[in-house]
């Protein structure tokens, strides 16, 4: 069980005892108007204050760290989603000349399609068009998912079909997709990436990084730069902000996402080792308000270990030494006989099988 914060864990259980609408304010608390959002526990907003608030903790991300350099060339990552639809407004408002503290970047941005995995999905190509080049006149690159950039072998039919299980698929899509923003990134000369993955998300992807045993990444995963390329850092300005936050936004503002089917649509909970994690996130955080922010909080304390070697998957640096890097079936028993030499025999049996089983 993740650790809870104590004062809003009995803040939260007093509420629920005495029902939400007896004991919260209905008034703003910043202005005293008639709240229409509340973002914490006994923390109701109304719309301009909670809009001052949502563009202060995005903006406030972005000038702590000083990272974006006068001219730069950066390169957004569009989704269609309702984090990525977010994000590109609050971008494409900070870049405006009627800003108040203009970003000075320049901003591209680069949607990949995956419509020809999925043969029953809509294509939205033509909308992220109109939007993006249309409405506003933004530098736009798409590249359907499958598509040869670099002279590699075909995506959909070599590796997307032969992968059966749904947490594989899951984790080959979201590296391919990765790696094809760093390829145009590269190619357009940008040396940022910027990613709409916010807090809640990535809370789920830690722990889901943990059970899949990747957890050597976990502090590059969830930090606001991750620098597993050499040539294009990623950057997550959304990394404080909560998934229903964004949802919220998105709502007092109209926007609407491009929301379109993936591998994950109409799928239950148990389909994936994500899914599995993002239920149980989501769970947790209904029942005790700080469980993403402590998932989150103890993430950002993990060693952030860069080595020169990476993976040519992931681009993520190899946890292993080079003369590791390949173990027979005998040497992973021998190292699972390692790790549990205080089991009894009865017990190793099961686990060496298990090994020959996921390995075969």
């Amino acid at each position: 069980m993740c650790q809870v914060n104590e004062e809003d864990d009995e803040l939260f259980q007093s509420l629920k005892s005495a029902g939400n609408k007896a004991t919260i304010s209905r008034k703003c608390m910043s202005c005293d108007q008639d709240a229409c959002v509340i973002v914490r526990i006994a923390d109701p907003m109304c719309r301009k204050c909670f809009e001052e608030f949502f563009i202060h903790k995005f903006r406030s991300t972005i000038s702590k760290s000083n990272i974006f350099e006068r001219g730069e060339r950066v390169l957004l990552a569009y989704s269609g989603g309702p984090s990525s639809t977010a994000l590109l407004h609050l971008i494409v408002d900070g870049l405006s000349v009627n800003a108040r503290r203009r970003l000075q970047f320049q901003a591209q941005v680069a949607f990949i399609d995956e419509s020809s995995l999925y043969p029953d999905s809509n294509d939205v190509r033509e909308k992220v068009i109109d939007l993006i080049k249309n409405q506003l006149n933004y530098p736009l690159h798409i590249v359907s998912i499958d598509e040869n950039l670099d002279n590699e072998s075909h995506f959909k039919d070599l590796l997307f079909q032969k992968t059966t299980s749904m947490t594989a698929r899951e984790e080959l899509i979201r590296r391919r997709r990765l790696k094809l923003l760093f390829d145009i990134a590269k190619r357009e000369n940008c040396t940022k990436l910027i990613t709409g993955d916010n807090c809640t998300k990535l809370a789920a992807q830690i722990l889901s990084d943990m059970a899949q045993g990747k957890g050597a990444h976990v502090a590059l995963e969830c930090n606001f730069t991750d620098t597993r390329n050499d040539s294009v850092t990623i950057v997550r300005p959304f990394r404080e902000i909560m998934s229903k936050e964004i949802a919220m936004y998105n709502r007092l503002n109209s926007f609407e996402s491009l929301q379109n089917a993936d591998i994950a649509t109409m799928s239950g909970p148990q389909s994936s080792i994500f899914k599995l994690t993002e239920t149980l996130v989501s769970d947790l955080q209904r029942q005790f308000p700080s469980t993403v922010s402590t998932i989150f909080r103890t993430s950002d304390k993990l060693e952030k270990t860069i080595k020169p070697d990476r993976c040519d998957l992931c681009c993520y640096p190899l946890d292993l030494e080079e003369d590791q890097s390949l173990l027979s079936d005998q040497d992973r028993i021998k190292l699972v006989h390692q790790l549990f030499d205080t089991f009894s025999n009865k017990y190793l049996i099961p686990i060496s099988l298990l090994v020959f089983h996921c390995f075969d």
